[in-house]
């Protein structure tokens, strides 16, 4: 009999405890509890940034194009590749004999690209009055201006726009025409430059002049329509974006500038982002080889421009290579929390867990900008000086209970600690 009584008390013990355990500390349990959270943190502002880190080449704002008809025409090059040039130099001599037959080529030229440019002028400014009734900035190119003082010292104005890759911003659905027609418009203007230069000169003396300063960068000798090639002197850096980058940079961007003759880090702005896919060409055969990756679309390379804030004081030859990091997104005077510190987050809103004046958790909603290196930078949220708990259980409680939290140490700085003098620990101690 004793061995039954001391099995029911036995049971009846354990029922017991067992029921108190559940009403003390079950979660519906309305006894009040405390916690203990073991991860916290005093938020603080600060500013977040996201880059895209790309390779980038040394390459012309802009470049020119001088056509000779025939081999019978030319006389002499002047120049070599490499040669730096200025406005109104001499190119090439042509001769006398032949110099009628190719002044009215360039004038037939001449009259085609105007009525060209009268044609694009009019669908521009139809696409400007289209997207401006919609809203959004329409771009404008820059124009680099020469002059020159022909042999009966009339002055010569060259307005070549160099300024080929169009900065479009991506805000409407004409943003593609209208960055065409520019691209379009800025070359007419580049060739009836090039061509005004050029039926501007003696019959007596005939030449091929250059429009600008720039440095000859190629030389047709051989097939005709023989031609020179000459970059401007301004220089800016050439890369190229994938499909799936290339929604993320816009005009305007900032980018921070690095390589071999930049003194430290430069800055610079994007000026352009191409709609069109990126053709074959030794700048992008070169990005292949500084940047290779594996792309089943070949025509998934964008080109995008970046013009340096400042003029680069050393001289840089065109090709040479520099790293840059486009910022993608900014976050000034922001506070940021590790991701999985938030809870209900799906990427753009979540909760998180605040301690209250009176030692209790509060659920306070939070929508995030964007993620950096881990965290979420809030748009919406705990400002900053709040204490912020990461605590999972802190969710399952019907009333937010009070909680307990180590106190913050404060690690001893190893390097100051071993440059101390042992007198000032003697002191230390005898002084307490």
């Amino acid at each position: 009999m004793n061995r039954f009584f001391f099995v029911g008390l036995s049971i009846a013990v354990i029922a017991f405890l067992t029921a108190n355990t559940l009403l003390m500390f079950g979660e519906k349990s309305i006894l009040p509890k405390s916690v203990y959270v073991g991860e916290y943190q005093q938020t603080y502002a600060r500013t977040y940034d996201t880059h895209l880190f790309k390779e980038a080449l040394t390459a012309p704002q802009g470049t020119v194009e001088i056509y000779v008809q025939d081999h019978e025409a030319l006389q002499q090059w002047m120049v070599n590749e490499g040669d730096s040039v200025t406005a109104g130099s001499e190119l090439a001599s042509l001769n006398e004999a032949e110099s009628e037959e190719q002044r009215k080529v360039w004038e037939t030229q001449k009259t085609a690209l105007e009525s060209q440019r009268t044609e694009v002028q009019s669908s521009l400014t139809a696409l400007q009055q289209a997207r401006a009734a919609q809203g959004g900035p329409v771009s404008q190119d820059k124009a680099d201006n020469s002059e020159i003082t022909n042999e009966d010292d009339e002055t010569i104005k060259f307005d070549v726009n160099v300024s080929v890759g169009v900065a479009v911003p991506q805000d409407g659905s004409y943003a593609a025409g209208i960055a065409q027609a520019e691209q379009q418009l800025a070359s007419i203007e580049s060739q009836l430059a090039v061509l005004d230069a050029q039926l501007s000169q003696s019959l007596s003396n005939p030449s091929v002049i250059s429009p600008v300063d720039g440095t000859v960068s190629k030389i047709n000798r051989d097939t005709e329509p023989l031609s020179i090639e000459i970059y401007s002197n301004e220089k800016i850096f050439l890369s190229y974006v994938l499909a799936d980058e290339w929604p993320l940079v816009e005009v305007s961007d900032q980018v921070d500038i690095e390589g071999q003759g930049i003194e430290g880090i430069a800055t610079g702005t994007v000026i352009s982002v191409s709609e069109m896919p990126a053709e074959e060409s030794k700048w992008l055969e070169a990005y292949h080889q500084l940047d290779p990756k594996e792309q089943t679309n070949p025509l998934a390379y964008y080109e995008i421009r970046i013009a340096a804030d400042a003029p680069v004081e050393s001289k840089m030859p065109f090709g040479s290579n520099v790293n840059t990091a486009i910022a993608l997104e900014t976050a000034e005077d922001a506070v940021a929390l590790p991701i999985n510190w938030l809870f209900d987050y799906d990427g753009s809103a979540g909760k998180t867990h605040t301690l209250n004046i009176n030692g209790r958790p509060d659920v306070l909603p939070v929508a995030t900008n964007f993620e950096v290196s881990g965290k979420a930078v809030l748009t919406e949220g705990p400002e900053a000086g709040i204490l912020v708990l990461n605590e999972e259980k802190l969710e399952n409680f019907t009333a937010p209970p009070k909680v307990f939290m180590p106190f913050p140490n404060r690690q001893p700085n190893f390097d100051y600690a071993k440059n101390t003098n042992w007198r000032a620990y003697v002191e230390y101690v005898l002084a307490r």
